[in-house]
């Protein structure tokens, strides 16, 4: 399952003005994080950047080696998202030997694409599906959303929603949140998941159908599920918009 940290961020050392890679450290208390490197997310302000991470268990330090990011984040709070370990730590004999592994471990992570995929109708486009799909982006780089066909809408809400598939996945696009959007499959809706093969998938607090369809498939057990906790459900949900409307 993937990490969640939440730490501000402490004057370390200052070593990249040494190996010139921009890094930042918190300390982390955590004894079931694994001394690794780690492809991560650092969500500051809402926003999303990848980087690397080194977690030194004995010193309980996270240390990042950040790339395209310059912001000042020293005693900011951010959140960290363990993604994938890259590999073990190990001493270096010098500081170039330092700086041309973090290098390597820098291209591994962006060529290493995590993709996390998410399901929905998306009727009626309001503050809760935003919040849903940017929270579902951070456990990875490419986020994959698959629009419920008018049919199933039908089929599983016994309603048939207020725009049809074609416009709520117009609708969806312009928002730019999702990389992919794709219209789901009237016959199976797990298609798209043996097509994409996503490796993390994040579900609605309240998709309890789908959440047992996914325990349930043997096909598809090594995919991370994630469930999003809710965004002022009494307020933001397409059937009290609905009503409202």
């Amino acid at each position: 399952m993937t990490f969640i940290i939440k730490w501000k961020v402490i004057h370390g050392k200052e070593l990249w003005r040494t190996i010139w890679f921009k890094t930042a450290n918190i300390v982390c208390n955590s004894s079931d994080i694994d001394d690794w490197v780690y492809k991560i997310n650092i969500i500051f302000y809402g926003i999303k950047f990848a980087w690397v991470w080194t977690y030194l268990k004995d010193k309980w330090i996270f240390e990042a080696h950040l790339f395209d990011f310059d912001k000042d984040i020293y005693d900011k709070e951010i959140e960290i998202y363990l993604l994938k370990k890259i590999r073990n730590n190990k001493k270096f004999d010098s500081i170039d030997e330092l700086k041309s592994q973090i290098s390597k471990d820098i291209i591994f992570a962006k060529k290493s694409i995590i993709k996390v995929m998410t399901f929905g109708t998306f009727d009626i486009f309001h503050l809760w599906h935003r919040y849903f799909l940017k929270n579902a982006s951070f456990y990875g780089d490419c986020l994959i959303t698959i629009v419920a066909r008018d049919i199933n809408v039908l089929k599983f809400k016994w309603i048939k929603p207020k725009n049809n598939e074609t416009k709520r996945g117009e609708n969806l696009k312009k928002t730019k949140i999702a990389d992919i959007v794709e219209l789901g499959d009237s016959d199976n809706p797990l298609f798209w998941v043996f097509i994409h093969n996503p490796q993390i998938i994040c579900l609605w607090y309240d998709q309890e159908w789908f959440y047992r369809e996914l325990k349930e498939n043997k096909k598809i057990n090594d995919i991370e599920i994630n469930r999003i906790q809710s965004y002022k459900p009494e307020i933001y949900k397409s059937s009290l918009l609905k009503m409202i409307n």
